[in-house]
């Protein structure tokens, strides 16, 4: 006899990988030992007991933490670059044609020079030529030389939605999602509260006249206060209509903690910060399962597979645009080879030909590498509205 918790926890593990018509017991045995393992929080052995802990991040609940609040790759038990999940979906027969992008952007700073930028720019500078790192430097001294003329001009590196919309389209994709934040209360937030605030409704603006779709980036706090993400949501709804989708600052996202009662139909925050890869073992959206309730979550979770800033940062992999090709067109690699869903992230301050370092190339390349391996670009909620991830 079968538990009727194992029986929900199993059934949402095949429902979510697509097992719809896969019967658990019969087609796929029930090996009571092993769910009593992930009862206790151990990976087991078996194959859909071990996709429940991996999908349902059982190792988070009581795991470590870095100084966001964020479990790390380097903590976990899975390999994000071989979905466990996705092994599973091969052994029951199941596998796509093809695969699907959301392009994403998580707009943290909508101007660059403004006095603080300024000063942070010629700090930058002073570090890179005092730690000998004379690519950076170069870049940050041509970056500042540039400020004067941009001021004339009444432009900004960092304004160049109309820019990354237009190469968008030219290299095929059906649309893209920009995360504006809606408040500020942490330093980590950015520099400049005050011009974010008086720029916003430009934003908005710019970004609906291009076609892009808009979702809120919950701020730095609000990943741990309902309350000032529901005021968040709602003031960027006043400005730019119905919000669906939603990623945290910072990847802040907990699934035992501030995903499952998000007030949106999606979200695309589960990613690891460290490393590319699929965070819960499955390379398609999902809805999280809710602890509190025992059951899946009404909001569906798009899987962030890659960010720019894992790969660009010296605190994450501090790779070069060059040495980082590799690693993305492995990750397009796999997924032409295996399919899936999920999403990437490019900021639009890395778009500056002046001072991006070849990232914008880098990105122009990844959208030319879906199409050549038979992928498709489009916006997060153009995914998330597919019926194929319907509860």
């Amino acid at each position: 006899m079968i538990p009727p918790e194992v029986e929900r926890r199993a059934r949402w593990v095949l429902d979510s990988i697509g097992a719809t018509e896969v019967g658990f017991g019969d087609d796929v045995s029930y090996d009571a030992g092993a769910w009593d393992q992930v009862g206790r929080g151990e990976l087991p052995d078996d194959d859909l007991a071990a996709g429940f802990f991996h999908l349902a991040r059982v190792e988070e609940r009581n795991g470590p933490r870095d100084e966001h609040g964020r479990f790390r790759a380097e903590w976990s038990r899975l390999d994000p670059l071989d979905p466990p999940l996705e092994r599973l979906r091969e052994k029951l027969g199941l596998r796509d044609s093809s695969f699907t992008v959301a392009l994403t952007h998580d707009v943290d700073n909508p101007w660059r020079w403004t006095r603080i930028g300024v000063r942070g720019s010629a700090a930058r500078l002073k570090r890179n030529v005092l730690g000998a790192r004379l690519g950076p430097a170069f870049r940050e001294a041509t970056a500042l030389a540039a400020a004067p003329v941009h001021r004339v001009r009444g432009s900004d590196p960092n304004w160049r939605f109309e820019q990354i919309v237009a190469e968008e389209r030219r290299r095929g994709a059906h649309g893209s999602t920009f995360f504006v934040l809606a408040g500020h209360h942490d330093p980590h937030d950015g520099p400049s509260p005050e011009t974010y605030d008086e720029l916003r409704p430009e934003l908005v603006g710019t970004l609906r006249d291009v076609g892009a779709e808009i979702g809120l980036h919950g701020s730095y706090t609000a990943a741990g206060d309902h309350g000032r993400l529901a005021e968040e949501k709602a003031n960027l709804e006043a400005l730019a209509g119905a919000v669906a989708g939603h990623r945290y600052h910072y990847l802040r996202a907990d699934p035992h903690r501030n995903l499952a009662g998000l007030p949106f139909r999606y979200d695309t925050t589960l990613g690891f910060p460290d490393a590319l890869g699929f965070r819960a073992g499955i390379a398609r959206p999902f809805h999280p399962w809710d602890f509190e309730r025992d059951a899946p979550a009404d909001v569906l979770e798009i899987p962030l597979a890659a960010m720019d800033a894992t790969l660009a940062e010296e605190r994450y992999l501090g790779l070069s645009a060059k040495r980082a090709a590799p690693r993305l067109n492995a990750l397009l690699d796999w997924a032409a080879a295996n399919g899936g869903a999920f999403a990437i992230l490019w900021h639009p301050d890395r778009f500056d030909p002046l001072s991006s370092g070849g990232w914008d190339r880098l990105y122009s390349r990844v959208l030319d590498g879906v199409q050549a391996r038979g992928g498709s670009c489009v916006s997060a909620g153009e995914l998330s509205s597919h019926s194929t991830w319907s509860k």
